[in-house]
């Protein structure tokens, strides 16, 4: 079976430990209807083609005390090498942000930012993003919450 050739008990055990990566291989068999041996081959296997690459703290922004997320969507100025990678490497550097990639269209970059509240949101903004040399333009978007994510 090649790495894109998934069977239904496949996708069960890509959906089960995407919601719980510290699931037991016990529950996990129990969930998907495999017994624990042939259960604890497939996930070795997934693991193995690459299709399965890390288990993952899922962290509650709010229990932080950072209840507000903002999408960040960044425009450059240049596209040139040096000035993508001084980007990326001043976005690293922020703690405020927690996710970041380069994405296609209007838009270079997609940042999902977290903190206290919408005063707090205006200092980054003013104190540290617009401080990073390159950037052209910049849209935020308030995330009012996370659909996937509610139970």
């Amino acid at each position: 079976m090649s790495t894109h050739e998934l069977d239904r008990i496949d996708w069960k055990i890509i959906g089960e430990l995407q919601a719980d990566g510290r699931i037991s291989n016990a529950e996990l068999s129990r969930r998907v209807g495999l017994s624990q041996s042939p259960c604890w081959t497939r996930v070795k296997s997934l693991e193995e083609r690459g299709i399965i690459t890390g288990y993952h703290a899922a962290i509650d922004q709010r229990a932080l005390g950072r209840p507000e997320t903002m999408i960040v969507q960044v425009t450059m100025e240049r596209h040139a090498d040096r000035s993508m990678a001084d980007f990326e490497a001043a976005v690293r550097a922020l703690p405020e942000v927690f996710e970041a990639s380069v994405i296609a269209g209007e838009f270079d970059f997609q940042l999902k930012v977290s903190l206290r509240d919408t005063a707090e949101y205006e200092q980054f903004l003013r104190r540290k993003l617009y401080k990073i040399s390159g950037i052209r333009n910049v849209r935020s978007i308030l995330l009012i919450r996370d659909i996937l994510k509610e139970k």
